[in-house]
């Protein structure tokens, strides 16, 4: 039993963070979370009123991860902090380090913050893209918890060079300074929508659904359950030998073209909208010699990379709902709030 235990979240208006904040409050915790825009505070507790939370246990500070102030009374009095929030912007910047000092600096402040008031362990979000950019030349395709992208490579992209770099801050600082740590590194994360907001990955579904992608790189995804990533946090969190451990959260890999399959199925009307297939490689090649992005997309250009998640299922004791689960459940939410 959680006995009423303060959880603080960061970036509680997020799409993971609302779940984790549900999650959390169904396992019997109390949450205090984040927001940059304290006008953010009445639309949040409005989603989490209709998805049949108890929102006297759900407390909101103002605080932003640019900013020192505000971190240590965010922090003060919650036994663990789970640190959710980072920079995932639909345009990547030119330079592929722009994004760092945002996710690096954010995250050591609520580590300090963390540190300096005594929390029993912090859980990071940190993700795939922090395991497995960069490796070209690797022949194993498999990817586990000792594996960490090189922000180094031609190919990777700001998000993965900011995911990689604020996370192994955290561990260096977490070793300095005797914190108990973990962190939840998923793949995509798709699944059902609490609100309409929604993240980059929920949008690039919902583009497809839209008709603004006729056609997609030949390229394959993992796909995780926002609803299993949820779950993952509390348990690192509560765990007690998951301190120290990286915990890679997946549900299988999809192409493209098949995510937009199982969307179809499941929202028939927008079967028009889809893509209609795969553009050629030689297509998006040539493209990656003026476009950042597209570069980016050519070393996974038919390349299958799979994810260790063994720890997550035998130490943490999680089974995962299929990435098609996942795929279904966030379309059929795009089309009942009338986001496609």
């Amino acid at each position: 039993m959680a006995n009423g235990d303060l959880v603080l979240v960061t970036g509680m208006s997020g799409f993971i963070a609302k779940h984790i904040v549900m999650a959390l409050l169904d396992a019997g915790f109390r949450v205090r979370g984040t927001v940059r825009f304290a006008s953010k505070r009445e639309h949040m507790l409005k989603a989490f009123r209709q998805a049949g939370a108890d929102v006297s246990r759900i407390d909101t500070v103002k605080a932003d991860l640019l900013q020192d102030e505000g971190w240590e009374q965010a922090a003060a009095g919650c036994r663990y902090v789970l640190h959710v929030a980072s920079p995932f912007p639909r345009r990547a910047p030119v330079d592929k380090f722009g994004l760092v000092d945002v996710a690096r600096s954010g995250t050591l402040r609520v580590l300090f913050a963390a540190a300096r008031t005594g929390a029993e362990r912090v859980v990071v979000t940190s993700s795939v893209a922090a395991v497995y950019y960069g490796h070209e030349a690797r022949r194993d395709t498999l990817f586990g918890e000792a594996d960490f992208s090189d922000v180094g490579s031609a190919s990777i992209g700001s998000y993965a060079v900011s995911k990689t770099l604020a996370e192994r801050a955290a561990w260096e600082f977490a070793a300095s300074n005797g914190l108990q740590l973990a962190t939840v590194n998923p793949s995509v994360v798709l699944g059902p929508l609490l609100d309409n907001e929604h993240g980059t990955s929920v949008d690039i579904l919902r583009m497809m659904m839209r008709g603004h992608l006729p056609f997609v790189p030949r390229i394959g995804i993992g796909v995780v359950d926002v609803r299993d990533v949820a779950e993952a946090h509390i348990r690192a969190m509560t765990h007690p030998e998951a301190a120290g451990r990286r915990f890679i959260v997946d549900g299988g890999n999809v192409t493209l073209v098949e995510a937009a399959r199982v969307a179809g199925e499941a929202v028939p009307t927008v079967r028009g909208k889809l893509p209609k297939g795969c553009l050629p490689d030689f297509a998006v090649r040539v493209a990656g010699r003026f476009s950042t992005r597209a570069r980016q997309i050519v070393p996974e250009l038919g390349r299958i990379k799979h994810l260790d998640v063994e720890p997550a299922r035998s130490l943490l004791g999680l089974s995962f709902r299929c990435s098609k689960e996942a795929i279904r459940a966030t379309a059929e939410s795009l089309f009942q709030r009338g986001l496609v």
